[in-house]
């Protein structure tokens, strides 16, 4: 991980417990600085939501149960303690801009057009430096009722860079269904044959990022780096018995 020297002014107080803190576990004032701000940002609740919502075959205002599509997804993020949501909307940017503009019932909204429509992973990356920590995207086409807060707590337990939200469904073999070893994903098996479904679980379209993330995604869509997560032992699955729905 490459270092960049900065330079903090401290109070006096605060320094001799930091150093005297460090001294105890065998480190330098900056490792314990370091250490000391890397667990406060782990330990904040998520304020910070990403939804892919890019692409002309894509309709994020089509009327769902009364409202537009994106209405749903905006009042699940508002009920979980989401204040910022980055739309990585591509094509849509203009039109959702103009329905919803910079902020909506409290929600602060950011637009991002760029490489959106290139796939989700491509999209995402453009995000990096305006996301600094832990942060929750989901799917524009899915609603879904997520307990956001406690599937923080089983990210943070595992402690590894991704976190997927899973659901079950009847019938999986029009989805990539999800394997897994205790809480930790070990692949995925595409649109397995009926009858041939190891599991019924699939992808929710939901999930918790570290800013980890932004150094392992591939080009294209999500599911190359999602591939090569699961590889490295890196992806946790989180399963839900909540509300979902995708929005053909």
């Amino acid at each position: 991980m490459s270092k960049k020297r900065v330079s903090l002014t401290l109070d006096n107080v605060l320094v001799d417990r930091i150093d005297s803190e460090a001294e105890y576990r065998s480190m330098n004032r900056s490792q314990m600085v370091e250490e000391i701000i890397q667990n406060y940002v782990r330990e904040q609740e998520i304020d910070t939501a990403a939804v892919f919502c890019g692409g002309e075959a894509y309709n994020p205002l089509k009327n769902v149960d009364g409202k537009p599509l994106m209405c749903h997804v905006f009042d699940m993020l508002a009920s979980k303690g989401i204040q910022r949501i980055i739309l990585l909307a591509g094509s849509n940017s203009e039109n959702l801009e103009n329905h919803f503009g910079k902020e909506w019932r409290g929600l602060r909204l950011k637009y991002v057009s760029d490489s959106a429509d290139k796939g989700t992973a491509t999209a995402l990356k453009e995000i990096k430096d305006s996301v600094g920590k832990t942060f929750f995207a989901i799917n524009g086409d899915v609603i879904a009722d997520i307990d956001l807060r406690d599937m923080l707590q089983v990210h943070r337990d595992e402690n590894k860079t991704a976190s997927m939200a899973l659901t079950t469904v009847q019938d999986p073999t029009n989805y990539g269904v999800v394997n897994m070893k205790g809480r930790t994903i070990q692949g995925f098996d595409e649109k397995p044959d009926p009858g041939e479904e190891p599991t019924r679980l699939i992808n929710a379209g939901a999930y918790i990022f570290e800013p980890e993330i932004f150094s392992q995604l591939q080009e294209g869509g999500l599911h190359k780096t999602f591939e090569e997560l699961s590889r490295k032992k890196d992806l946790t699955g989180y399963i839900y018995g909540g509300d979902w729905r995708k929005v053909e």
